[in-house]
């Protein structure tokens, strides 16, 4: 027992050596601030979200074939649908005249078509969202290549996202970097 107690404070005694040893040597390649150190005045500084994404041209133009995309999509729902329309008055007005079996014959089709076209529309929503998606993934990894970038010579701590509404409730303009952001995304 009087072994590991022994052990033990030398493991701790080595360990406390260690730490020593790397927190006071100057290997260290970040420089936090330490509690009641001075923090630069722009180590935290942020992008306003809104004007970024408003004068961002690829995602400007991303966002108009999008909606481009989804125009002709909602046309062509919209086609089908009404010609899907007409014919069933077509059939409502012959209806009285046919037999049941023509009817049910008919009606069986129009059924099918009718799935047809809820199946056709639960497709291209799905790939609206996925061009969507993508198309977020895509500015994203613009944007921080963007950040990354301008950190190499800056060496920000935090580059945050204002938006009004979300999470800061109030930034200082002398940390708004979205301009310059911009202008390296529109490059």
């Amino acid at each position: 027992m009087k072994n590991l107690s022994l052990s033990l404070n030398i493991i701790l005694l080595l360990a406390v050596g260690f730490l020593y040893y790397k927190v006071y040597s100057n290997e260290s390649p970040v420089s936090l601030p330490t509690k009641g150190s001075a923090m630069r005045g722009d180590a935290i500084v942020f992008v306003n979200s809104d004007s970024l994404l408003k004068n961002y041209d690829y995602y400007n133009e991303l966002l108009k074939d999008l909606q481009a995309h989804e125009d002709s999509v909602d046309m062509l729902l919209k086609s089908r649908s009404k010609s899907l329309e007409a014919e069933f008055s077509a059939y409502q007005s012959k209806a009285a005249s046919m037999s049941p079996q023509q009817r049910a014959a008919i009606e069986e089709g129009m059924m099918g078509k009718q799935q047809e076209l809820m199946r056709l529309k639960e497709s291209m929503v799905d790939k609206l969202q996925e061009q969507e998606s993508a198309m977020g993934d895509s500015v994203h990894d613009r944007l921080v290549r963007v950040l990354k970038n301008l950190n190499k010579s800056n060496n920000y701590y935090f580059v945050l996202g204002y938006q009004r509404g979300n999470g800061i409730l109030f930034a200082n303009d002398s940390l708004d970097i979205t301009k310059q952001v911009l202008k390296e995304l529109n490059k």
